[in-house]
């Protein structure tokens, strides 16, 4: 099932405009520069809560990008699927500097060869996948239905994984459920360890903001 799912969207459903958009979503180069210009913007010019739900979101993907994905990738040590599979289309923007350039070339799209020797996997969990879903999660817990805006954008960068050739859909799919888990529980943790220091040491800001997500 999870191969004929992967070949399904990584062969068959496909076309040149999708070709372009996966490759773009699917970009960490292209979006890191965006990202931490957002991420200074928010600190600097946002609420109470905004930069609760920007500091509580670089925690939690501190936690499951650079602790949990990292050493799951080197344990469980499964092969990308253009590293187990013959003929699987391999989908990216060219390279560009600065990075964004790549978006208005031509897409490269290649097929894999067949694997010949035992290699390093790194396939599972998708960082992308669960960092995203990390984001959409924790937006929704702080921003309600305008945060789940979000899951507009981070469902597409979970499907590019498997479009692109780079995760299979049951890395992905794992991947967002373990997103989810990990946002609630860090969240919850987060939040608790704030409402105790918080309104032991200043119980002026917690009388003003006795909860992160509650923050007016």
């Amino acid at each position: 099932m999870d191969k004929t799912l992967l070949l399904f969207i990584n062969r068959e459903w496909t076309n040149p405009f999708l070709d372009w958009l996966m490759a773009t979503f699917t970009s960490f180069d292209v979006w890191m520069p965006i990202l931490v210009v957002v991420v200074l913007l928010l600190l600097w010019r946002g609420n109470f809560r905004v930069r609760s739900f920007v500091i509580v979101t670089l925690l939690t993907i501190g936690f499951t990008d650079g602790v949990f994905t990292q050493s799951m990738k080197k344990l469980i040590n499964r092969p990308r699927p253009s590293q187990a599979l013959a003929q699987v289309r391999e989908v990216s923007l060219e390279k560009a500097t600065p990075a964004i350039l790549g978006v208005w070339k031509p897409v490269q799209v290649s097929l894999s060869d067949p694997p010949e020797a035992p290699v390093i996997g790194r396939s599972f969990p998708s960082g992308h996948a669960m960092n995203n879903t990390v984001i959409a999660t924790l937006a929704v817990l702080f921003f309600g239905r305008l945060g789940a805006l979000y899951i507009i954008p981070a469902g597409i960068v979970s499907y590019s994984r498997i479009y692109c050739g780079s995760h299979w859909p049951s890395d992905v799919i794992v991947s967002i459920v373990l997103g989810v888990g990990f946002s609630l529980i860090l969240a919850s943790i987060i939040n608790l360890v704030y409402q105790r220091l918080v309104s032991r040491w200043f119980p002026k800001l917690y009388r003003d903001h006795p909860s992160l997500f509650g923050a007016r």
